[in-house]
């Protein structure tokens, strides 16, 4: 009886502590400025950065921090920030390592002695294994971010290079300008304003605002331009960077998801230790209720 007592009280300490740590770690404020800024870094939780995460530098930006420290996003993303935030467009700062081809990391397993030191470091959980059981990485959830290195006592984990989606090539830059005739426009069997989705194809947005999906590239638009720009080709190649960026975003948005629920599992544990009652204290408590009303 007393034991199921103290069992549930202990269930019920930590699920307060846990809803009130959720409240604090993941308030509702995904249309605040952080919360878009986080939506566009990688989410490889690597802090090459400076900071601790992504959640931090994109906190830290909307404060005023420089928007040119995460490597792994690159000149891409520091493109995305300025537009996003009204800010110059710099280079990659000198002050973090340069931006690498993406890794992943890769375990030694006949080297590997089970310590478990590993584990822990990974944001998004992406190592399994047991004390003194040979660990694996899940490759398709590894972020590379590097943080798992420096515990392991052997030196048995590696980075790897991982193949990434081609960029297609860039069209030739037209010989002459648009000059918005809206010829293309009028021979369009789609409907769609070509010269439009020409001159904003360096807008992320581009290809939603102008419906760019509903082009079947017939090519008369190219027919009918008489600058001679090779509209078709331009399309294609927005296409595939949308693409990119369409899967670039959903493995972004699934590292997020793994390390949000990593960070409740290691505040559960932490909050099931303070929490969990001592031996001493209910042995105290069982001496007074046996010793009966005083």
């Amino acid at each position: 009886m007393i034991s199921a007592m103290l069992t549930l009280g202990s269930i019920s300490a930590l699920g307060i502590a846990m809803l009130l740590w959720a409240d604090r770690r993941y308030p509702e404020d995904r249309d605040s400025l952080p919360a878009i800024i986080d939506q566009l870094l990688p989410q490889t939780q690597c802090a090459q950065c400076g900071y601790g995460g992504c959640r931090p530098y994109a906190e830290a930006i909307a404060e005023g921090a420089p928007i040119n420290l995460c490597p792994p996003g690159g000149e891409a993303l520091i493109k995305q920030l300025s537009r996003q935030l009204n800010r110059p467009d710099l280079p990659l700062s000198a002050e973090v390592p340069a931006t690498a081809p993406k890794q992943i990391a890769r375990i030694d397993e006949s080297q590997c002695i089970g310590c478990t030191l590993c584990i822990p470091a990974c944001p998004v959980d992406a190592i399994v294994g047991a004390q003194q059981f040979t660990h694996t990485i899940i490759e398709s959830e590894c972020t590379g971010c590097e943080l798992c290195l420096p515990p392991c006592p052997v030196d048995c984990i590696e980075l790897i290079p991982v193949a990434e989606l081609d960029t297609a090539p860039l069209p030739p830059t037209p010989h002459a300008p648009c000059i918005r005739c809206g010829e293309c426009e009028l021979h369009c069997p789609k409907s769609l304003a070509p010269h439009m989705l020409l001159l904003q194809r360096d807008q992320e947005t581009v290809a939603r605002d102008w419906n760019l999906a509903a082009c079947i590239e017939c090519r008369l638009c190219d027919r009918a331009c008489p600058a001679d720009i090779p509209l078709t080709d331009m399309f294609k190649w927005m296409k595939h960077e949308d693409q990119i960026r369409g899967t670039q975003a959903a493995e972004a948005q699934h590292a997020l998801h793994r390390y949000e629920r990593h960070e409740q599992r290691v505040a559960s544990k932490r909050t099931e230790l303070k929490t969990r009652p001592k031996q001493s204290d209910a042995s105290a408590l069982l001496e007074r209720i046996k010793a009966g009303p005083q």
